[in-house]
């Protein structure tokens, strides 16, 4: 979706959600996942269901950041103190990883998994203990 006003590319893609979240929540996830172009969002007013007559308005608002914007767009990087056993890293497996460290069975709809090698959780865990 294209601002004709500035020129400028508003929406890079939109994806059904099945195509981007599994699992016995997926009833909740939204109709479509929407790539936002950095500097566009949704509208706080769209955020709890009100319609205006405009496409594009300028935000008059702070942003403190929020997760809308096309993740091809955000590069991640992940700092670790320890040796990981992934070669590319992804949210996903943030929480397998945490749930592992504190010794926690990782529930098997969740997406992802630990990245941590064995030795280090198991040191971590007996940390936490």
């Amino acid at each position: 979706m294209k601002d004709e006003e500035l020129n400028l590319v508003a929406i890079r893609q939109a994806w059904p959600s099945d195509s981007v979240y599994k699992g016995p929540y997926l009833d909740a996830a939204p109709d479509l996942i929407i790539g936002y172009t950095d500097g566009y969002r949704a509208s706080w007013d769209a955020a709890v269901g009100k319609v205006t007559p405009f496409v594009f308005d300028d935000n008059k608002k702070a942003w403190s950041g929020d997760h809308c914007v096309d993740p091809h767009l955000v590069p991640g990087v992940l700092f670790s103190n320890r040796k990981i056993d992934a070669e590319d890293p992804g949210i996903e497996d943030m929480a397998p990883t945490a749930l592992e460290l504190f010794g926690i069975k990782v529930p098997s709809h969740m997406e992802g998994k630990a990245v941590l090698r064995a030795e280090g959780a198991r040191v971590a865990s007996e940390v936490a203990a």
